[in-house]
């Protein structure tokens, strides 16, 4: 869907808005596994895990590395999100570390960063999202104290029948120019749903298919890049605790 995900709430706002968990009632695990453009050493693995608390509060946790031995970056982060009647709002801490082992250079940078989210539900079928990354502009410790960008999303999320979700949302990198975002998701019979997304700057392509059933959810998908190719993208969800009909 592009990762015009801003506005949704599912076990992998742990990654995406925080706020989003607070729609979270089951307890559950996931992995991803990231390729980019066919090139080794440059692919992320990551992990996440949800529980939620009570109804309107659930917690989570996320650990990302990307790269191999000579360059690597590894994120850790834990965060909440409360709902109070149409508001979901979030809070992440992360800790992110650069590593560089090769034979002339070993070097290793660390930093704090948070992460604030909010949802609000607009109508039964329409939910408004925002969430910014890196809100007090924390910085790399060491001699050049880099800053890490500050990354801004607002999007919203449009559910006219139950089998089809429309997306769409801005997103600016301080050290990027202002994208655009936009994706689609659709059940084409029970448990499978085709996913297809659009973003600008870069112009990128987005196709993916997903499958749910029995606490189980995989999900694939690929995504084209104009000058460097293919990117390929799989998760694997449990859930430990489906929620029932009643529920």
């Amino acid at each position: 869907m592009a990762n015009a995900v801003v506005a949704q709430s599912d076990r992998y706002s742990v990654v995406n808005n925080i706020a989003g968990l607070a729609g979270v009632r089951d307890a559950s695990l996931f992995s991803s596994y990231h390729t980019y453009y066919g090139f080794d050493g440059i692919g992320t693995i990551a992990f996440g895990a949800v529980m939620p608390i009570s109804r309107d509060l659930t917690t989570g946790l996320s650990v990302q590395r990307f790269g191999d031995k000579l360059y690597n970056e590894l994120a850790f982060g834990i965060g909440a999100g409360h709902r109070i009647n149409r508001i979901s709002l979030g809070l992440k801490i992360s800790y992110v570390q650069i590593a560089v082992n090769a034979p002339s250079l070993a070097l290793s940078r660390k930093a704090l960063l948070v992460e604030m989210g909010g949802i609000m539900q607009l109508t039964s079928k329409l939910d408004f999202g925002v969430h910014m990354y890196n809100v007090v502009q924390g910085s790399f410790t060491g001699e050049s104290s880099e800053q890490l960008p500050t990354v801004l999303r607002a999007g919203l999320a449009y559910k006219p029948i139950s089998a089809l979700r429309l997306s769409g949302e801005l997103v600016k990198d301080t050290a990027l120019p202002t994208s655009f975002r936009a994706g689609l998701e659709y059940e084409i019979v029970s448990s499978l749903f085709v996913r297809t997304g659009i973003a600008t700057k870069p112009n990128t392509n987005h196709f993916g298919l997903g499958y749910a059933a029995n606490g189980f959810n995989i999900d694939y998908a690929v995504h084209t890049h104009p000058q460097l190719g293919w990117s390929h993208h799989v998760t694997v969800a449990y859930s430990f605790a489906p929620k029932s009909e009643a529920e």
